[in-house]
C-alpha cells in the first residue's frame, strides 16, 4: 500500500505497541555471548582441577585452604550462594580480582557474569 492510500485516521498511539514490539523481538534475537571463554563456574572447576602451582598462583591459596575458606564463610558469615553462583565462586571471583587487581570488567570477562552481578559479590 503507497502511503497516499493510507487511511488519514493512523493513530500513533495504535502503532507503538508493534514497533515497541518488534524492537524487543529483534533484540532478543540478536543476543550474542559475551564471549567464547568458559563460564565461571567451569573455569573454576578446571582450575581446582590443574596443578597445585596453578591453583596457588591464581587463588594464592592451596586447594584444601580455598575449600576450608568457603566452607567457613558460608558457616559464619552471611555470605550464601545465590541461584547462578556459588559461594565457591563467588570466593573464586574476590580471590581473582585482588590478586590480580582486576577492575569489574575484567572479572566480567573471566567469570562470565554481568556487571551487577560482580558489583554485588566484590565491589561493595
Amino acid at each position: 500500500m503507497d502511503i497516499d492510500q493510507w487511511p488519514n485516521e493512523i493513530d500513533i498511539e495504535d502503532i507503538i505497541p508493534a514497533i515497541v514490539l518488534g524492537a524487543v523481538q529483534s533484540a532478543k534475537a540478536e543476543k550474542t555471548p559475551r564471549s567464547t571463554g568458559l563460564s565461571g563456574s567451569r573455569y573454576l572447576s578446571e582450575l581446582l582441577q590443574s596443578s597445585p602451582r596453578r591453583i596457588y598462583d591464581v587463588l594464592r591459596m592451596q586447594k584444601d585452604t580455598f575449600y576450608k575458606l568457603c566452607d567457613w564463610l558460608e558457616a559464619n558469615t552471611s555470605l550464601q550462594s545465590s541461584r547462578r553462583t556459588s559461594v565457591r565462586d563467588q570466593v573464586a571471583m574476590f580471590l581473582w580480582t585482588i590478586n590480580y587487581s582486576a577492575s569489574n570488567r575484567q572479572v566480567m570477562e573471566r567469570f562470565q557474569h554481568s556487571g551487577e552481578t560482580i558489583s554485588r559479590y566484590i565491589f561493595i
